[in-house]
């Protein structure tokens, strides 16, 4: 599995299908916003995104990085951006490459 990071707009889908050749229904797009939609319906974002993971049916995810910026006063936002955090630590952590796109220019980290 991939694991594609780096700021918004910088070329992450474009990388991953284009450059890298992934089927586009094999990648988890934007796993930070998953992440946003999974807490608001209740679920269990941790339990999903590495279910998925597990299950080999994706072979890429992408997702912003968004720990650089202020530190939101709402204490529901702060555990959603730090949860978020911690999943993509994890997805890091189980990849086989991660990269990180600065200004569409892919920087090879593992």
């Amino acid at each position: 599995m991939i694991f594609v990071t780096g700021g918004a707009y910088q070329g992450k889908k474009r990388f991953v299908t284009d450059v890298l050749g992934i089927n586009k229904e094999r990648v988890l797009f934007d796993a930070h916003e998953y992440i946003e939609e999974v807490l608001e319906y209740g679920g269990d974002p941790e339990k999903m995104i590495f279910s998925l993971i597990e299950s080999g049916e994706i072979e890429a995810v992408t997702a912003d990085e968004i720990g650089m910026g202020i530190v939101p006063a709402d204490e529901r936002d702060r555990k959603r951006r730090e949860m978020t955090g911690r999943i993509m630590c994890y997805i890091a952590a189980n990849a086989d490459e991660v990269y990180r796109l600065v200004c569409g220019i892919p920087v090879r980290i593992k």
